[in-house]
């Protein structure tokens, strides 16, 4: 996960432990699911991971499936993990009819637009991410 940080430019936000993903994942109430990828030649070693969770539309009053993560490290790319991922999770969201199954892509990173558009995905130009973090989420708390 750090990987992922450093080549999306995120450091400076990363704060996951083990510890803190221990409850993230295992606690009585997980916040995310994850599936890890090892080599036949290192099965101790993660070389890809994909994490997720659900959310929920309205408009189809269904649940969704939606992607937080999917890593594949550099050395292992071009290999086809990326696509098993993706469609591992496509099948999920669809043995659990789910109404959608999406994700966000950072508009700098076309080697990752261009993979997901080859695998049917559709980029939404409409929409923008809307996030509150930090001191301005403590603040609207705190707003009457």
């Amino acid at each position: 996960m750090r990987e992922m940080a450093v080549f999306e430019k995120l450091t400076e936000i990363f704060k996951a432990t083990q510890d803190s993903l221990r409850a993230s994942f295992f606690g009585p109430q997980p916040a995310a699911h994850c599936l890890v990828i090892h080599s036949d030649a290192e099965p101790d070693r993660p070389i890809a991971y994909i994490m997720w969770f659900y959310n929920y539309s309205s408009f189809l009053d269904k649940r969704g499936l939606y992607l937080e993560d999917i890593y594949v490290q550099p050395e292992h790319r071009g290999r086809g993990l990326g696509s098993m991922a993706l469609r591992h999770l496509a099948q999920l969201a669809v043995e659990q009819d789910c109404g959608r199954f999406e994700w966000t892509v950072l508009d700098w990173n076309q080697n990752a637009i261009d993979f997901y558009k080859r695998h049917g995905a559709e980029i939404l130009p409409e929409w923008r991410i809307v996030r509150v973090t930090g001191d301005a989420l403590q603040r609207l708390a705190k707003e009457s």
